[in-house]
């Protein structure tokens, strides 16, 4: 049997699709996302999808902490190191 791996957004948020650049950006970065000052991810993956009609628009971030296949970083812990 083939195992799914499923990835669980570290972090989601919901944007207007009409925000400036720079209103954006610090939405981003107030959310705990790490954005350039264009809006693109520094670190992780970031994944955009806009949804609803004209004038209604939203964007929905889903921000992955560690590209795909790799292992969670959760904060405060550290993995054993073999001897």
């Amino acid at each position: 049997m083939v195992s799914r791996i499923i990835h669980n957004a570290t972090i989601t948020l919901q944007l207007s699709f009409y925000l400036s650049v720079s209103e954006k950006v610090a939405a981003l970065r107030a959310a705990g996302i790490p954005v350039d000052e264009m809006g693109n991810a520094t670190a992780g993956y970031l994944f955009v999808r806009t949804t609803g009609r004209v004038g209604k628009r939203t964007n929905t971030y889903r921000w992955f902490a560690t590209g795909v296949g790799e292992e969670p970083v959760v904060a405060g812990t550290s993995s054993p190191r073999p001897a």
